[in-house]
């Protein structure tokens, strides 16, 4: 993803674009235009991650049985028909030429909405099928969420809970008396818990959400744009991270709700949506920053933002101030350095190197600077605050494959934005070289 996004940001011309340099740099060494290379190299990016990575990764460490069998087919097809998709929008957006109608008529319905529905209908199938095949895996993460989500009816802090199986090993040595997250996590999924008796449909659920508001950026009529969105959905392991009930989803679909509602004009679910995200989970305050300084959201809807997550955790802070410190807090930053955390700070660690939080500081510095190069758009909020969290993720002490989706996702927003529709007539930009396929070759 990271790769297709800035293939397509050589060929944009928002404030964003100067990330994409490399791109216009390998055009000019090959005589062709910035738009013909952006444009082939991001969607055949696109292809790959969606084609091959549903067949190729697709790990299990719980689900068994029939139901990850459906799981897994379900995941392939649906990978492969958004590849086939791409590959529809390539032709489709190519010089016209003289077609088949069988032809004709297979690339648009490829290409089309009803494409884009059996797509989501065969994720959607595959993670109802992941959570049937591994209804009580014994990871920590399920165990708090389920027991916070049902002990929010009950009126229990969730700061004060303790999840158990009853079984030996009771969750691999995981968290069992600690809470790590903010509260919105289990207040988003507990009427999944409570309805439906598993937080992971709402992880599902969330994921959907994302989609539709990626899909709502995007320009009518871009060939590409019915795929895009999927690549929240369908990507490589994904099905594992809904079976891990990993809480990245819930970040994934506010972001997305906030670009949209900012991007048409919705201030209000806008900071409702990034307040949202601020309660969930703690690092997406680093997104703040990044948000103050793209014009359409702004410091003050920054602020309020900030302020109503506030609203929303006060009532755990005051219930008992030492608990909320203790989890939400304090254990996070107390986590040992993992050797076999996927980030530079774990392998260095391999190898008697310690980073410290030296390391992190300069290189956010260096980033959030990069980032506020970026401003001035959607694009350039989405590129820039996947930077910044990629930029953690790479120096935290613990990072795995869920922490990466997040960044990820807000790549997925990049690409979508720079596909939207143009905010109104202005004057060009002296490079002219855009995102859209090239009229001819």
């Amino acid at each position: 993803m990271a790769a297709a996004t800035v293939a397509l940001l050589g060929g944009s011309r928002g404030p964003a674009s100067w990330l994409g340099r490399p791109v216009r740099l390998a055009a000019r060494r090959l005589g062709r235009p910035t738009s013909w290379l952006s444009w082939r190299l991001t969607w055949a990016a696109v292809a790959l991650v969606v084609g091959l990575g549903p067949p190729l990764r697709h790990p299990r460490y719980y689900g068994s049985g029939g139901w990850a069998e459906v799981a897994d087919w379900c995941s392939i097809a649906a990978g492969l028909l958004a590849a086939a998709g791409v590959v529809a929008g390539l032709v489709l957006a190519e010089r016209p030429a003289p077609r088949s109608p069988a032809l004709s008529w297979g690339l648009g319905v490829l290409g089309g909405r009803r494409a884009f529905g059996a797509v989501v209908a065969l994720a959607v199938a595959a993670g109802v099928a992941t959570v049937l095949a591994a209804p009580d895996p014994q990871i920590d993460v399920f165990h708090l969420l389920q027991a916070s989500s049902r002990g929010l009816v009950d009126g229990v802090n969730m700061y004060h809970q303790v999840w158990l199986t009853g079984q030996p090993g009771d969750l691999h040595g995981g968290l069992v008396d600690v809470y790590p997250y903010l509260p919105a996590t289990s207040v988003l999924l507990a009427p999944f818990r409570l309805l439906l008796g598993d937080v992971r449909y709402g992880l599902l659920a969330a994921l959907v959400v994302a989609v539709y508001a990626v899909r709502a950026l995007g320009r009518p009529g871009a060939p590409w744009m019915p795929v895009v969105p999927l690549l929240v959905l369908v990507f490589p392991e994904s099905c594992y991270a809904l079976e891990q009930s990993w809480t990245e989803p819930l970040l994934v679909a506010c972001l997305a709700v906030m670009v949209w509602a900012a991007c048409r004009g919705r201030g209000a679910l806008a900071v409702v949506a990034f307040a949202v995200a601020l309660a969930s989970k703690q690092h997406v305050v680093l997104l703040v920053p990044v948000a103050a300084v793209w014009p359409a959201f702004g410091r003050r809807r920054a602020a309020a933002a900030c302020g109503l997550a506030l609203v929303f955790v006060a009532p755990w802070v005051l219930d008992d101030p030492g608990a909320f410190f203790h989890d939400a807090v304090r254990t996070n930053l107390d986590y040992p350095v993992l050797d076999h955390s996927l980030s530079v700070t774990g392998w260095a660690h391999h190898f008697g190197v310690d980073l410290g939080f030296g390391t992190t500081a300069v290189a956010l510095a260096a980033v959030y600077l990069l980032a506020w190069r970026a401003r001035g758009d959607a694009t350039g909020f989405a590129a820039g605050g996947a930077l910044v969290l990629l930029t953690v993720v790479e120096l935290n002490k613990q990072s795995f494959f869920n922490h990466y989706t997040l960044p990820m996702a807000l790549l997925v927003l990049a690409i979508a934005t720079t596909l939207a529709p143009a905010p109104g007539p202005g004057p060009e930009p002296a490079d002219t070289d855009a995102a859209d396929p090239p009229a001819d070759d």
